[in-house]
């Protein structure tokens, strides 16, 4: 009798095999985008950055692509901003009197990080402004490990400013815990929780986010400003540059702006129109 069970079990060997072959298989930009968020969690956030530009060009308008696409922005903001905090802590500390005899290698740190800061800030510009035309008042939903973030000074930091050395393990270190507190604050503020990271926090542990276009415009837009200051006179003094940012800014609003009239919300229109303002008088005296 034992014989008999053999063809029944290469039947459902065979079934098994079928079933796995015919399983659905994730698209280019689907596993570009797990690759991204995998980079996110391990915080190797240019491989991340890479991954999500290559689930932008392989998803185009799919909601793989449009998510990676909040996602990259959210990102290059983030890593700006945190460059821009490290930058400005070698800048206190170079006027430290611990640091005068490092001057020159404190200067060239504040030169360095302004740099890093300038091109992330443009690439997450140029995100935005590929992204713009194609919003409409339908949310985007985003799925992403929220960063681990912490509150106050990190030492490393503290140290720099007031003129210390530190080594470039520490530096690193201090870097990388920049990048992850940047990118918390960014996520909330991009998902309606405002300024506290915690809110945000229990905001993405329940899954799939929508994000609203508006808020996302309104919200990366009131970052770049704020980064863009590296291009005032006390910083990098780059007039061309910060006319950039404003124009970037005023176009975004603009979007925002239509957006709001298609579905009204009194504090966003505020707040656009206080930033519309500020942009008007900033690129009136630039002479734009």
């Amino acid at each position: 009798m034992k014989p008999r069970l053999l063809p029944c079990l290469a039947i459902s060997i065979s079934l098994f095999a079928f079933a796995c072959s015919t399983a659905p298989t994730k698209s280019a930009s689907e596993q570009r985008l797990d690759d991204a968020r995998s980079n996110l969690k391990t915080s190797d956030f240019n491989a991340a950055l890479t991954n999500l530009d290559f689930a932008i060009k392989a998803g185009g308008d799919d909601p793989a692509g449009q998510q990676a696409v909040v996602l990259r922005a959210a990102l290059a903001t983030a890593l700006a901003d945190a460059s821009k905090q490290m930058a400005e802590a070698y800048a206190i500390g170079a006027k430290e009197p611990a640091a005068q005899s490092r001057f020159g290698p404190f200067s060239k740190m504040r030169l360095d990080y302004y740099g890093i800061t300038r091109a992330h800030l443009m690439n997450a510009m140029q995100s935005v402004m590929d992204q713009r035309r194609k919003l409409s008042g339908n949310p985007i939903s985003i799925e992403v490990t929220f960063p681990g973030f912490t509150g106050g000074t990190d030492p490393t930091v503290a140290k720099i400013k007031s003129g210390q050395w530190v080594t470039d393990n520490e530096r690193f270190a201090a870097e990388v815990l920049a990048d992850r507190n940047a990118l918390a604050r960014i996520l909330t503020a991009m998902a309606g929780g405002g300024q506290e990271p915690n809110k945000g926090q229990q905001i993405f542990a329940a899954g799939k986010v929508d994000i609203d276009p508006r808020v996302y415009l309104i919200e990366l837009s009131s970052r770049f400003v704020e980064i863009g200051g590296i291009f005032e006179p006390k910083a990098l003094n780059e007039p061309d540059h910060f006319r950039t940012v404003h124009e970037v800014v005023e176009g975004n609003l603009d979007v925002a702006m239509k957006l709001l009239a298609a579905k009204p919300d009194k504090d966003l229109e505020a707040r656009a129109k206080k930033m519309e303002s500020d942009c008007e008088k900033t690129l009136k005296k630039l002479g734009a």
